[in-house]
């Protein structure tokens, strides 16, 4: 009872703070999405299985502050984390993915992606037009794929 009073306690002082209370996982998966090693949408591997980065999309997707919790994470994000981001910013506020690839210092960097069974190296300027083609929204509006999670 000690330990909820204290939690209750707690969680009104940070609201009148304006700190936003967040729970371990959505945390988990903001910086999960931005350590992101590679890039991957649809099925990947021989299951065909969602791959980590585009689970932890979908997560961050569904928080009420998704477009910040985004913008937020692309000032410590790896190469293959700015472009989940970007993928993101763009299916949930196209106006903050304008200003932000507009802003973005697009580094040079080969990202690992993997396209179904293959894994490569692809330039992140590539990966990047094809975001700004639209050629990952897609993805996000389907099911996710593999066996229900």
């Amino acid at each position: 009872m000690k330990t909820l009073t204290i939690t209750l306690a707690a969680s009104i002082v940070l609201a009148q703070l304006g700190i936003p209370l967040a729970t371990a996982s959505e945390n988990s998966s903001v910086h999960d999405l931005a350590a992101a090693k590679s890039f991957a949408f649809g099925g990947v591997g021989v299951a065909g299985l969602m791959s980590e980065g585009e689970r932890n999309l979908r997560a961050v997707l569904e928080l009420p502050d998704a477009s910040q919790q985004l913008q937020a994470a692309l000032a410590h994000a790896t190469p293959a984390g700015e472009l989940y981001v970007l993928v993101g910013l763009r299916k949930c506020d196209r106006a903050a993915y304008q200003k932000v690839s507009g802003s973005l210092a697009v580094p040079n960097d080969n990202v690992e992606v993997a396209r179904g069974c293959m894994i490569s190296k692809e330039p992140f300027r590539r990966l990047l037009s094809e975001i700004q083609e639209g050629r990952f929204d897609d993805y996000l509006s389907r099911p996710p794929p593999g066996p229900p999670q």
